[in-house]
């Protein structure tokens, strides 16, 4: 099963299996909210970012003593996790739920999976990202969605982290920048919210990290985040063998 429909009243959503696991699709009242489908993995819908979110700098991390390489994505970096370009297994799902789950993959140097639940309410979408590591391993988990357009965005934060001339996330904080930006925020002073024509939608979720890229094409991303970019090497959780850790993220209209 590839795409799983999910309908709650004026609300629907398309998750894609075999895209990464995606939202493919949020609409609301007929209207698409997420940027649909484009020719980058990188660059539609709203994807689950596992077990790293962000960039990992020269695509390398040291873990209990050993250098690990990952796939270089972008100016000789790795970004956004192992679990994007693989298929997932729809494991349930009815007229407002599916449960999904893949491997964390070859490119990811510990055995482990991660479940994706997704839950349409009559006003809001639900996720929750779970890995359960087989064995030690550092874990991120985070949420890539791209908003349509928004005529205006409301994201307020008590502080940033400061990149390097490399482009990466350091652990200096700083004053928030205006947009555009891409960077990463901490400490929102309220749940973000982009509006898009007559719908808003308001952004939740238990991740400390705010990662905001505002597109050139006027496409703006709020990515939720466990760590900040690079936190695999700079602050990694750390699970154990048959730990299993977990976040949620919500797209509420509002």
């Amino acid at each position: 099963m590839a795409l799983v429909e999910l309908v709650h009243g004026s609300l629907t959503a398309t998750v894609d299996c075999d895209a990464g696991g995606r939202i493919a699709s949020f609409g609301c009242r007929g209207r698409e909210l997420l940027v649909p489908q484009a020719s980058s993995t990188y660059d539609w819908g709203m994807y689950p970012m596992v077990p790293y979110a962000g960039r990992v700098r020269d695509a390398t991390f040291d873990f209990d003593g050993r250098t690990h390489s990952l796939p270089v994505v972008t100016d000789g970096h790795a970004m956004h996790g192992t679990v994007l370009h693989r298929s997932w297994t729809c494991v349930s799902s009815d007229a407002t739920h599916a449960q999904l789950t893949v491997g964390l993959g070859d490119d990811w140097p510990f055995r482990g999976s991660c479940t994706h639940r997704i839950t349409l309410f009559a006003d809001r979408l639900r996720c929750v990202l779970t890995v359960d590591a087989d064995e030690s391993m550092p874990v991120q988990v985070g949420w890539h969605p791209w908003f349509a357009s928004p005529r205006s965005v409301d994201a307020s934060f008590n502080a940033m982290l400061e990149r390097d001339a490399a482009g990466i996330t350091t652990d200096r904080r700083t004053t928030p920048a205006a947009p555009p930006v891409d960077d990463c925020f901490l400490e929102p002073n309220e749940w973000p919210r982009v509006h898009l024509a007559d719908t808003g939608i308001e952004i939740a979720s238990d991740c400390p990290f705010w990662v905001r890229y505002d597109a050139p094409s006027g496409d703006v991303c709020i990515e939720p985040q466990s760590g900040p970019p690079n936190g695999i090497n700079t602050t990694p959780l750390v699970l154990g063998a048959g730990g299993s850790f977990s976040r949620w993220m919500e797209l509420r209209i509002v």
